[in-house]
């Protein structure tokens, strides 16, 4: 759960729950908010990049924009992701993260977004 909010029905409801959404699919919500047949303003769309903008990244000729989550069974960590899209000369370029827990590994989170930025930087040396 969330612990920022706690309120159950606001922060618990896909993260401990039956509902399952890929990480395809989670890459495929970011193409329709970002994407060029987007529903959503301009206006609306700047401001979503405003929050999720990733600040802490090498490359400036890149804009990465992003969101973690974290998935919890029984109070343990069992995934964790980054999802979004990063803007480069070439277009954008949407993707998602997802690490699930093993034995040898715990996950988090902030490693989830170090390695999709790193797949990001090195796609677009490509």
């Amino acid at each position: 759960m969330n612990t920022n909010n706690n309120n159950r029905a606001l922060t618990g409801f896909w993260i401990e729950s039956s509902l399952l959404i890929s990480p395809k699919e989670q890459a495929e919500v970011m193409e329709r908010i970002f994407g060029e047949n987007s529903e959503y303003s301009e206006e609306t769309q700047n401001e979503l990049k405003q929050v999720m903008l990733v600040t802490d990244q090498e490359r400036t000729d890149i804009s990465v924009y992003g969101k973690t989550g974290m998935g919890k069974t029984d109070g343990i960590i069992v995934d964790a992701w980054f999802t979004g899209f990063a803007e480069t000369a070439e277009g954008k370029l949407y993707f998602c993260v997802r690490l699930g827990r093993t034995d040898s590994m715990n996950v988090s989170s902030p490693l989830a977004k170090e390695i999709a930025i790193q797949i990001v930087s090195d796609y677009s040396k490509l």
